[in-house]
């Protein structure tokens, strides 16, 4: 296998972010840079992202977490996604 190209990474967040369920996120996310094994990207917290006091809601952090560390781990010389199995949002 071989790393994901930059415009696969792009596609492939707004392709995900057009589903109906938590990924839709995805969909407000810019991607800055990727280099292998490190992805860094972007969002503007809004409204639609908050919890009731108003900060990020933890489930949106862990979504943001695990597809991003996906993304890292697909643009890399193994190119290949990893698995989330144990994640603590604090």
């Amino acid at each position: 296998m071989s790393a994901l190209k930059t415009s696969t990474i792009r596609s492939l967040m707004k392709v995900l972010g057009e589903g109906a369920g938590f990924d839709r996120v995805l969909n407000k996310l810019q991607l800055v840079s990727a280099s292998p094994g490190k992805i860094v990207c972007e969002l503007k917290v809004e409204e639609e992202h908050t919890n009731r006091n108003g900060t990020m809601h933890g489930g949106c952090t862990a979504i943001l977490v695990d597809n991003i560390s996906t993304f890292a781990l697909m643009h890399t010389e193994r190119g290949a996604p990893g698995v989330s199995v144990d994640m603590s949002i604090t």
